[in-house]
């Protein structure tokens, strides 16, 4: 029975081209008791097949011990991107085929991207609905702490913009070309992106000095370097394919202006580090910018709060809010828990399901 004085049990799923990841809630009377969350680094475009395996391994991870099924398992992907698939739809498919796999016992629902939960027929039938659509999620979670604000989520590899107004999600993209378009999408993240992405040159002692397009280094080594996140957070592999620390991070980087740790020391490669993280800033904050003064020109709205959430929460998200002008700026891991603020997505994704089975609107309980 669900609902009413038995408990509820909701999965949110968030199936990612890199990331998966998962979060259960476990509702009784309307109030959520317990929160538990995983996340595995599964490239797509690469290993595909072990999708099923891996989400095996968190449905363990995170259900061991509950000795029943799901009732619900609502599921959200960006995966379809992922070049292993020749189009969208094919990526839709695929995963949902997979998840139904793992999840036939229970209800399956997938996230479109108006903030409905649809059924598998009807998202396999209409798949760019339900593509990319994460966001909302995201938005909608947050809408219960903050009535206006822009959320900004910087993950691994991409950032989201979400404005809400009055309590509502008013994205105005609902696909990532649109999004990408509307400032509500910036293709840059705090692991997964190319420094080269970033500038084509960097300024370098008493002048300027190009930059390879090489893939030799990536975000998560200028944050390693620059001590912003730590070995456990970079879960992506490395360029190189070697380790994680400092040292292997520094020896990536100077590798971008085709150089060694023989011909730059330390300082040196420290120096380009906080170049181009400042370019990254404000490649999020330009963004910022333009959607905070649509929203003053759409809704009158004179102060724009901003709530920063994701891997790059602080030194992304909230630095960019901040360059930005957006104050006060909030950060969700300190509203709710680290591991939240990591998975927004799967976790808002959870407590909107749960409100859906409960007939009402669950919210975050501070005791979890």
């Amino acid at each position: 029975m669900l609902g009413g004085g038995w408990m509820t049990v909701v999965v949110g799923l968030d199936v990612g081209g890199a990331n998966t990841k998962i979060s259960v809630l476990e509702v009784r009377n309307g109030v959520a008791i317990r929160l538990a969350t995983g996340i595995r680094y599964l490239p797509l475009w690469r290993r595909l097949a072990e999708l099923p395996y891996v989400l095996n391994s968190l449905v363990d991870y995170v259900l061991g011990g509950l000795g029943r099924s799901p009732d619900v398992v609502a599921l959200t992907m960006t995966g379809e991107l992922a070049d292993v698939f020749e189009s969208k739809d094919e990526g839709v498919e695929t995963i949902s085929r997979m998840v139904s796999e793992v999840f036939g016992r229970s209800d399956i629902r997938v996230l479109d991207c108006r903030g409905r939960l649809v059924g598998l027929d009807y998202a396999l039938k209409h798949p760019y609905d339900v593509a990319a659509s994460n966001w909302y999620a995201s938005g909608w979670f947050v809408s219960q702490f903050f009535d206006t604000c822009i959320l900004v989520d910087v993950g691994s590899t991409t950032t989201s913009i979400i404005p809400i107004v009055m309590g509502d999600v008013k994205a105005e993209g609902f696909t990532d070309l649109d999004k990408l378009r509307l400032y509500e999408l910036v293709y840059t993240g705090a692991l997964r992106t190319n420094l080269a992405s970033i500038a084509s040159k960097i300024r370098f002692k008493d002048g300027w000095v190009g930059v390879s397009s090489e893939y030799f280094a990536q975000t998560g080594d200028l944050y390693i370097l620059l001590g912003f996140i730590e070995a456990g957070d970079y879960i992506c592999d490395t360029p190189d394919g070697r380790g994680v620390s400092k040292e292997e991070a520094a020896n990536r980087i100077a590798r971008i202006v085709c150089a060694d740790r023989r011909l730059l020391s330390m300082d040196d490669i420290i120096s380009i580090a906080r170049f181009l993280y400042s370019r990254q800033v404000e490649s999020i904050a330009s963004s910022l910018r333009r959607k905070a003064e649509r929203m003053r020109e759409l809704y009158g709205i004179d102060s724009i709060a901003c709530v920063a959430t994701g891997l790059g929460e602080d030194f992304l998200a909230a630095e960019a809010a901040r360059r930005a002008g957006l104050t006060p700026v909030f950060r969700l891991s300190r509203i709710t828990r680290r591991d939240v603020a990591l998975m927004t997505p799967a976790v808002g994704l959870a407590f909107l399901a749960a409100s859906i089975v409960e007939g009402r609107r669950v919210y975050w309980n501070p005791a979890l």
